[in-house]
């Protein structure tokens, strides 16, 4: 994520010959001549459209705006003449609570104890202990996931599903019993953009199974929009980065039959179909929000090889991004909940309006992990950045995994020692509360590399704060009980 931020900061380099303004406002009526509509931004700054929607013209309505100057003599007397080129309302949080989250922990997944002897009830006592308001990634949906695991025809794979919790009931169970014990508990759970396999998935909605090679039809192909690369190059570039391809692999000589999954198209509406599926099962098994990894990753890539925003397979990939997020939303309408969408902040580099996300994540980089120590100035810049395009919406940090050690958790979990990984946190927890930033505390889950070699209870590569190899839990308790304790005070 880090990297491609910096690589989208390079890349942007357009300069736009009149001056536009980019800002987050209420509408304010004002009692002047007649009265008229007005928007005040966060910074007080005070402007008079010309052009208000009616739809717009409500007191105290949140928005998102993008505005010229216009040099126009007007009778109000009041605030600077622009002309509206962009707008959106700001969606208000509904979810008790939300915008008070003091302590968020990283499990996943809940109810999966059987790996490690840990009971959906000894998961609970650590909520309580730690005081937990929100838990981060609590099922993450990267395989095919059955409704129940009986549903399974391969006895070994019905077996491996029950040890794991892997199901759709499993977890409406568990998010049953944890909420029975912490009613006012956020859970989140999480869905990729970036896999399809290539042997088959599942629509666990409409129990449609693709299997290859129709699978392949939905991966991206950037010919689609005569885009001068092809499906089999972008695929393996894509691949390589997750291990579904040898690292050494000539990409002409790249073969669909066997990767082992592919980058999807979120353009494709059969693909929409599916990732919306999934996230539709969680919310029906009781998750509260919904995180949505890599969700902005095809606009990245397309944009790099087009270098233009206008382009129709960059507005198109973002317009299905907002369309995805909608979609979600609209879908806990229906069972009666608000949900909340997350995703990492890549937004805030595209000239488009925001996609109405309601938490972003963030984390730091390997190197800062290596180092133990975090960047201020960067991080001050690009919360700024975060905070000027979504408002002030809950920001998280984790310390993010994906397939190797090379990443900031195999950092972490593999290179600094238990006494250094504390250290970490405690800085971490502190640098954080102080830019208004919630740090995710690590308790349970996130993939250590397929090379790791300190494993959590000695056998598993994911990470686990009460492991003997890394011993972090007590340091997480303390540092939750004491965030608990001054929101109290």
């Amino acid at each position: 994520f880090i990297s491609g931020i910096v690589g989208i900061l390079l890349l942007i380099g357009w300069k736009s010959e009149e001056k536009i303004i980019t800002e987050i406002g209420t509408i304010k009526y004002i009692q002047l001549e007649g009265g008229f509509y007005g928007i005040v931004t966060e910074k007080e700054e005070k402007y008079l459209p010309i052009n208000l929607k009616e739809e717009f013209k409500e007191d105290g309505l949140r928005i998102w705006f993008k505005a010229r100057p216009k040099k126009v003599a007007t009778i109000q007397m009041w605030g600077k003449p622009i002309e509206i080129l962009e707008i959106q309302k700001i969606r208000e949080k509904k979810v008790k609570n939300f915008s008070q989250i003091k302590v968020a922990v990283l499990y996943e997944r809940i109810g999966d104890g059987k790996l490690i002897n840990r009971s959906v009830e000894d998961e609970i006592k650590i909520f309580k202990e730690t005081n937990t308001d929100f838990i981060f990634r609590a099922f993450w949906r990267w395989t095919p996931c059955p409704e129940k695991c009986d549903d399974l025809s391969n006895v070994n794979m019905k077996e491996k599903c029950k040890f794991c919790g892997y199901s759709y009931s499993h977890l409406e169970k568990t998010i049953s019993k944890i909420k029975k014990e912490i009613p006012g508990i956020i859970i989140c759970g999480a869905i990729p953009v970036q896999i399809i396999q290539r042997k088959g998935v599942w629509n666990p909605q409409t129990k449609e199974i693709i299997r290859y090679p129709e699978t392949w039809d939905l991966a991206l192909d950037p010919s689609k929009w005569k885009i001068d690369m092809s499906k089999e190059e972008l695929q393996c570039r894509f691949a390589k980065t997750h291990f579904w391809v040898p690292q050494d692999l000539d990409c002409r000589d790249y073969n669909p039959d066997t990767a082992s999954a592919y980058f999807p198209d979120i353009t494709n509406k059969k693909f929409q179909e599916l990732l919306l599926s999934w996230a539709e099962k969680q919310i029906e098994a009781g998750v509260d929000a919904v995180w949505i990894d890599m969700l902005f990753k095809q606009v990245i890539m397309l944009y790099r090889i087009t270098r233009d925003f206008n382009h129709p397979a960059v507005k198109e990939s973002y317009e299905s991004v907002c369309k995805i997020v909608k979609k979600i939303r609209e879908y806990g309408e229906k069972k009666g909940k608000d949900i909340l969408v997350g995703s990492w902040p890549t937004a805030i580099y595209f000239p488009y309006s925001p996609p109405g996300l309601d938490f972003v994540t963030l984390s730091p980089s390997r190197r800062e992990v290596k180092e133990r120590k975090l960047d201020g100035k960067k991080w001050d810049k690009r919360l700024k950045l975060i905070r000027k395009k979504f408002g002030n919406i809950p920001i998280f940090a984790f310390i993010d995994w994906a397939g190797s050690t090379k990443t900031p958790l195999g950092e972490f979990s593999q290179v600094l020692t238990k006494e250094e990984q504390k250290e970490f946190l405690r800085k971490s927890d502190d640098f954080f509360s102080r830019r208004n930033v919630i740090f995710v505390f690590p308790v349970h889950g996130g993939f250590m590399g397929h090379d790791a070699k300190i494993l959590s209870f000695g056998k598993l590569k994911i990470y686990d704060s009460q492991a003997p190899e890394f011993n972090t839990y007590k340091t997480i308790k303390n540092l939750a009980e004491s965030k608990y304790r001054s929101k109290d005070e």
